[in-house]
């Protein structure tokens, strides 16, 4: 057995070195430094550097692992890789202290047992441990149990000592945080009162959006005081707003016509029995996924292709292959081999070749020449000039956005995210490539890291006024209506003098429970089942506005015992909600915690 694991060794080689930190490849692959900032290292975790070449290996790694499970990886999915093993070692490091401060260890029986209760990723498909084409357990614990699998494979150390060191210890947090949740009396019995006992209750809300003001109502006197008592909610990090033009890359009428007659040479040579129509498809065809078939579609009926597609595969003869036609994906030529009718409905059973309907070397050197014209232009006469006095080309921006993040409206184009944040303002940018299309870009705008000036945010300052002013209004309102609440006024009078008051009655309903305008376990619920039957409550502040409730009924108080199977069914669910909860609450205040300082995204931009 030992002798046949040499066949999927480089497999496991592969899976080993994504899963775990191993290994002394090194790939330069990815990193895009702009030169501007003046980090030395992808970041610190409580004081400890991260060095770039070490990181930059973890990220080489999980990008070699997306591409062995996609064949074609979207470039913004690569994108978004550093960012995510940044995230995963940040939680190594903070678990390791954890483990090494509470000298949490494992035995070589533990380590045995976890191995074999969770195989390698990827061994489970492996030949030799198959029986009867299933994954056999029993060849795989007897591998494991054969010493020289461990001196023909070092690896496997380098497996144990992650499962000893790490996953184990990591386990064993989580189970200790877990055994400590557990359920109060007091506790239960709340629970037990919110979703047992009803009462019967009437209210009246006032929203604060119905006093919102005009803007004239906000002084700049207000804006400003606002300002500095909150300058700090209004720190940013540097952003850059990039003008930009795309060129699609688009065929033309030229290109399809190409297009059109390859398909047809290809439709003569497979009616002179130069080749089958299957091995076409699979040498010829831009559908990869039915090209490995040799072109088949299976049975389908009317609905399930684009229109063109189905006209011309329903009025085939079984057997003929048709002339090139145009979809929406391009130009397909089509076999039909069966036709069948069953109950009243016609279905075939066809193969087709398709050619995408794309642009030409020659257009896309004609479209590349047209970019540089336009770029030089833009480099002569100032980027939005040239732009607008383009006729193909459209003007438009990004918007500001942050160092890291994806360009607005842009999307992911290899590089405009390292001249944003690398170029000066009004620079012009090389042409970028993309797949469907040559963009050009201009830094528009560059805002420094710090307080945004009091300009840019005035807008935002003033709706926050605006709404600070109107819930106060509203709350004056609300104080007004109580009164005449408290004086024997209904709520049914004070409404017909306000519509825009919402008022409602709750018939024998828990807090825990959904109602109409109030929403989900409600404040103005649960100040209910806290009343006396006539009981008018206070002001409660109630999701965007103030409400009154007063209490008509109040239904039978259902008494709390603990022994009740009921009561223990909601303990344990109570109980298990917080187990859930325990660990990602846990380590989120261990992160905050931390000091953590991240540079991926000085050296990660595209």
């Amino acid at each position: 057995m030992i002798n046949k694991m040499r066949e999927i060794a480089p497999m496991m080689m592969i899976v080993i070195l994504v899963v775990f930190v191993g290994g002394t490849i090194f790939l330069d692959w990815g990193m895009n430094a702009t030169g501007q900032g003046r980090a030395t290292n992808a970041g610190k975790i409580n004081g400890r550097e991260v060095s770039l070449e070490y990181f930059d290996r973890l990220v080489s790694m999980e990008r070699m692992r997306l591409q062995e499970q996609m064949q074609d990886v979207p470039p913004s999915q690569y994108r978004m890789i550093p960012n995510q093993v940044w995230n995963q070692e940040v939680s190594r490091v903070l678990l390791q202290d954890v483990i090494k401060s509470m000298k949490l260890s494992s035995t070589d029986e533990e380590v045995f047992e976890y191995l074999k209760r969770n195989p390698i990723p990827g061994i489970d498909t492996a030949s030799i441990f198959m029986t009867d084409g299933r994954f056999d357990t029993t060849k795989y614990v007897q591998w494991l149990s054969t010493p020289q699998t461990y001196t023909m494979y070092p690896w496997m150390i380098e497996i144990e000592n992650q499962v000893r060191d790490q996953i184990l210890p990591g386990q064993k947090i989580e189970a200790l945080l877990k055994a400590g949740v557990f359920v109060s009396p007091a506790e239960a019995a709340h629970d037990f009162a919110m979703r047992n006992n009803k009462a019967t209750f009437e209210f009246v809300k006032v929203e604060g959006r119905n006093f919102r003001r005009d803007d004239a109502e906000v002084s700049d006197n207000m804006v400003r005081e606002f300002y500095r008592a909150n300058q700090s909610s209004f720190m940013q990090d540097e952003q850059a707003d990039l003008y930009f033009v795309r060129l699609p890359k688009a065929a033309t009428p030229s290109d399809e016509q190409a297009t059109y007659e390859e398909l047809k040479d290809i439709k003569k040579q497979i009616e002179a029995g130069e080749y089958t129509f299957e091995i076409a498809a699979q040498n010829e065809s831009d559908d990869e996924g039915s090209a490995v078939n040799g072109g088949d579609l299976g049975w389908f009926g009317r609905g399930a292709m684009v229109p063109e597609f189905e006209a011309a595969a329903f009025a085939l003869e079984p057997g003929v292959i048709s002339d090139p036609v145009k979809s929406a994906f391009g130009f397909h030529i089509i076999k039909v081999e069966e036709r069948t009718e069953e109950e009243g409905e016609i279905r075939v059973k066809a193969r087709h070749i398709l050619r995408k309907n794309l642009p030409s070397d020659e257009t896309l050197d004609n479209l590349s020449d047209k970019a540089e014209e336009l770029r030089a232009a833009m480099v002569r006469n100032g980027f939005a000039a040239a732009a607008n006095n383009h006729p193909s080309v459209t003007l438009d921006s990004t918007g500001l956005f942050r160092r890291g993040a994806q360009p607005p409206r842009l999307g992911f184009v290899s590089g405009a995210a390292s001249f944003a944040f690398g170029r000066k303002q009004g620079e012009v940018s090389d042409i970028l490539d993309s797949e469907n299309a040559f963009y050009i870009v201009s830094v528009k705008e560059r805002l420094r890291r710090g307080a945004a000036p009091l300009e840019r945010v005035r807008p935002q300052i003033v709706e926050a006024l605006k709404d600070t002013l109107a819930m106060q209004e509203a709350r004056a309102y609300a104080a007004a209506v109580l009164e005449k609440v408290k004086s024997g006024t209904s709520l049914e009078d004070i409404a017909a003098s306000n519509p825009a008051l919402i008022t409602g009655t709750v018939t024998d309903a828990p807090v825990m429970s959904f109602q109409p305008q109030l929403g989900y376990a409600s404040k103005t619920a649960s100040a209910a089942l806290s009343l006396s039957e006539g009981q008018v409550s206070g002001i409660i502040d109630e999701r965007g506005g103030f409400s009154i409730v007063r209490v008509l009924n109040r239904g039978e108080t259902r008494e709390f015992d603990p022994a009740s199977p009921e009561a223990q069914q909601l303990a344990s669910m109570t109980k298990n909600q917080g187990r859930q909860t325990a660990y990602g609450e846990w380590y989120r205040n261990l992160q905050s915690g931390a000091k953590i300082v991240s540079n991926v995204d000085q050296f990660y931009l595209d």
